[in-house]
């Protein structure tokens, strides 16, 4: 490995530099399954023909509200089994929470999983969601589901068959919106990223199609890197007047807590996106 490649690993690998990474994940499993255990939910709605494009939907009484969120795991791994926790924030709150699962690489490629998480949000819009929840839909996502959930913005969705403005707010937690230095990590082993597929996924390049509101999150703890591609983003699309947080005392999987407790910094901005 050449001195520039460790680089772009250590800067974009976060499992390299946080400690106890298996102890964090095995935490989530655990928290996931009480959380399937103690709340109703419909399990495994499906929206396209592949196995994995699936999702879970925790309704709230008498809902106001969606909170869609979408798993991270650099579009290789996890689902949304291991995240379900997060509807555990919302569903209290009176806002229903829809968890989206998506096929993964290497079998598919990063723009093949966003034509799935656009036909997941197309179908629970149309399909499964309320008047009440169609109102007030906030779309959450971490890691690569933070790229995912900006990627909503870009879409046309009248070609979907949904309102032109479907959607009252994002928020991504620590997104990588130009996935061009994953060409420079091994993850690219997986991934099959070359330039060209990069310049055409890359978010900066491209103008938002919803007017809704925009929050990028960054843990504190997270490498330079990450808070780059997040003032990045916020430079190019300034148009929608996107706020950056820096999340104190985080780092890239504990910032995630941030938007599934109640009271935490994210969790009151969801809501307040809803409520607006």
């Amino acid at each position: 490995m050449s001195p520039d490649t460790n680089w772009f690993e250590q800067q974009y690998f976060p499992s390299l530099s946080i400690p106890g990474t298996d102890a964090i994940f095995e935490s989530w499993k655990a928290r996931a399954a009480a959380t399937r255990a103690k709340l109703k939910f419909t399990a495994d709605i499906h929206y396209g023909p592949h196995k994995r494009e699936v999702m879970d939907f925790y309704p709230a009484e008498n809902a106001r509200g969606c909170v869609v969120f979408i798993h991270g795991g650099y579009w290789l791994s996890f689902s949304k089994f291991e995240t379900s926790w997060v509807a555990k924030g919302f569903v209290g709150q009176g806002l229903s929470v829809a968890l989206i699962n998506y096929p993964l690489c290497p079998e598919v490629k990063i723009a093949d999983i966003r034509i799935s998480c656009a036909k997941a949000f197309a179908h629970l819009h149309k399909t499964v969601l309320s008047e009440a929840e169609r109102e007030a839909v906030v779309v959450t996502g971490h890691s690569a589901g933070g790229y995912l959930a900006a990627a909503h913005l870009v879409e046309n969705w009248a070609t979907h068959g949904l309102p032109e403005n479907p959607i009252a707010g994002v928020i991504s937690l620590s997104g990588v919106f130009d996935v061009a230095p994953l060409i420079q990590t091994s993850l690219n082993t997986d991934l099959r990223l070359d330039e060209a597929q990069a310049r055409t996924l890359n978010l900066n390049a491209m103008q938002p199609q919803v007017k809704a509101k925009l929050v990028l999150t960054v843990g504190h703890k997270e490498s330079p890197a990450f808070h780059r591609q997040s003032a990045d983003l916020a430079e190019s699309w300034a148009a929608l007047s996107p706020q950056v947080i820096d999340v104190a005392g985080t780092n890239h999987f504990t910032i995630v807590e941030e938007l599934a407790a109640p009271g935490g910094v994210l969790n009151r901005l969801a809501v307040a996106m809803a409520r607006s």
